[in-house]
């Protein structure tokens, strides 16, 4: 369930908090629905983001998920204000494991370890449009609206659900090395290349959600790396202090 706590009013349909508090309740009335709560926040919100997931947790939400949109840019001020709420959340979060003993917020709770980070676009994964088209994961339709006599679409494209039913012997592996190329290594952002950062094993960056902010994919916005900047090493701190 999409809800954004308590930058809900501000961000969606207001009202919408309170409806969207009582169905959280009563979803947690029913063992058997695996409830994850995601929590998108803007350079608006940030500074709401420490209570935001402290209020979420209080309901009882099993998995949380904190979600930043880099849609639009995030200032110097901004992304001071992330850092300052990301180290509060992060004593929130630890408090609460030392009282219950779990971590409901799964951006602390994953430990993936180190590794470069790759696009599963096309590789676990195919989504069908309503249209019947095929691509690599259900973001890239929306990217490539508006943009259907480019290069990078015939590169990405699957073609239609029939033709890819018939051919896709022939199809899917030509069309699934372009998506192999988006990986971190690969990427770059207007001051380096990703492949020459310290942080490239702990970094993780969708390259369509990039994209969203106007860059081509594997590109990478300057905010969009000063945030992995700020989140990487407040998480390791965390995780040393469980």
């Amino acid at each position: 369930m999409s809800f954004d706590g308590l930058a809900q009013d501000f961000q969606r349909k207001r009202g919408t908090f309170k409806k969207v508090v009582s169905c959280i309740q009563e979803l947690l009335n029913y063992p058997e629905i695996e409830l994850e709560v995601n929590s998108v926040f803007t350079p608006q919100t940030v500074s709401q983001i420490s209570e935001s997931i402290k209020f979420i947790m209080g309901l009882g939400v099993p998995n949380i998920r904190l979600s930043l949109s880099i849609l639009e840019p995030w200032d110097p001020s901004s992304l001071r204000k992330l850092q300052n709420e990301l180290i509060k959340l992060s004593k929130i979060v630890l408090d609460h494991h030392r009282k219950d003993g779990n971590i409901p917020l799964l951006n602390f709770r994953d430990d993936l370890g180190k590794g470069i980070f790759s696009c599963a676009a096309g590789k676990d994964r195919l989504a069908v449009t309503p249209e019947g088209k095929i691509w690599g994961c259900h973001l890239f339709p929306d990217y490539f609206e508006g943009k259907e006599d480019s290069p990078e679409y015939q590169k990405f494209y699957f073609g239609s659900l029939d033709n890819f039913i018939k051919n896709h012997k022939d199809i899917y592996p030509q069309i699934s090395s372009n998506y192999a190329q988006l990986s971190m290594e690969n990427f770059s952002t207007p001051r380096m290349s990703c492949f020459l950062c310290k942080n490239l094993e702990n970094c993780a960056i969708c390259p369509v959600n990039a994209g969203f902010s106007g860059v081509p994919l594997g590109k990478i916005p300057l905010y969009a790396c000063e945030i992995q900047k700020i989140k990487i090493p407040i998480k390791e701190k965390f995780r040393s202090e469980l």
